[in-house]
């Protein structure tokens, strides 16, 4: 059988055998498969009628949740694996044969309830490059949980609240494992409604009170010290700058782009710690070495940059067109 080909096509198209794969496209076009990788809403879309959709079960009821309907969706295909991607609950990568592994988001260590990406030898290697670069390499999630741990404290030892601000799929769920024993607890309405979807699957993550800004503005919260778990939102928005104001809280944001500098300014948090649900450079790199391909191509982020270091390294690399070109498009990612 010919190798297969890659081209763009709204999304990374594959052509191998007598099948076209679509791999996380922006629209639905013409296709024998579309895989979704995982629900962030940079990933969905709403397919045709009748449209094959490869996704984990996992994937199709968060996209569910989130307003997207995926319709009639298989995990399971001949000559195709399903590989969890660690990126989020349900995230996979997709191995078609042993010609093609296409990541998805990966993550590149074990947190909480999720694994690290699971890699398989492929002769044609596409992976995300979010964090591409040298510089981002990230600090373990154990000493990022004794910071966190240890600022809570802090603050709550001083009678003021904590917020802390992730992506409300993925991240918020971390935050949720990670931290909830500190209380009372509060959660932002999609990190509640993600959360009911997490324990379907038999993750138990604590219940806490459900806020709304839309339809409660800053809400009726506890005296003293509390713990809210919310999306990533600026610290000027009208509800984060009324809890600061009225009880003094203190605004946490967590993110691999924290490692740059300018982040948590940008997003006015008081704090910011670099926690990923991606592979850091290092990461990354020991990715390519395991999977051992002929050729690998690089998408997302810093994707020219890491496949110009991947040639300095002996491999056959080239960058694929980038969906998302700096860190502020991420904050749409949610």
């Amino acid at each position: 059988m010919p190798g297969a080909s890659v081209s763009i096509n709204s999304g990374i198209q594959i052509d191998y055998g007598d099948r076209r794969y679509l791999l996380d496209p922006r629209d639905s076009v013409p296709s024998d498969y579309t895989f979704v990788s995982h629900a962030h809403i940079d990933h969905v879309h709403r397919p045709k009628r009748g449209a094959k959709v490869l996704a984990s079960r996992e994937t199709t009821d968060l996209a569910y949740a989130r307003g997207y309907d995926l319709g009639e969706t298989v995990d399971q295909l001949d000559s195709i694996d399903l590989l969890d991607s660690g990126h989020i609950l349900g995230s996979r990568a997709l191995r078609i044969g042993d010609e093609v592994l296409y990541t998805g988001d990966a993550a590149g260590r074990e947190r909480a309830f999720l694994g690290r990406c699971r890699t398989r030898r492929a002769r044609i290697l596409i992976t995300e490059t979010t964090y591409g670069s040298p510089e981002y390499v990230f600090p373990s999630t154990a000493k990022l949980v004794k910071e966190v741990n240890t600022l809570i404290s802090e603050t709550f030892d001083k009678g003021k609240p904590v917020i802390l601000m992730g992506y409300p799929l993925g991240k918020a769920q971390l935050l949720c494992y990670y931290f909830s024993a500190w209380g009372p607890l509060y959660l932002h309405e999609s990190v509640a409604r993600m959360n009911e979807v997490h324990r379907k699957y038999g993750i138990e993550l604590k219940r806490g009170k459900t806020v709304d800004p839309a339809s409660s503005g800053d809400g009726d919260f506890s005296a003293g010290p509390w713990l809210m778990v919310t999306p990533l939102m600026r610290g000027s928005s009208r509800f984060l700058s009324s809890l600061k104001r009225r009880y003094g809280a203190v605004v946490v944001a967590f993110s691999g782009w924290a490692t740059d500098p300018g982040y948590g300014q940008y997003l006015g948090a008081d704090y910011a710690f670099p926690m990923s649900d991606h592979c850091d450079y290092k990461e990354l790199l020991r990715l390519v070495q395991e999977v051992a391909p002929e050729i690998v191509y690089t998408t997302h982020g810093h994707a020219q940059e890491f496949a110009r270091d991947l040639k300095r390294l002996g491999f056959t690399a080239r960058s694929l067109a980038s969906y998302q070109s700096s860190l502020y498009d991420y904050l749409r990612e949610a």
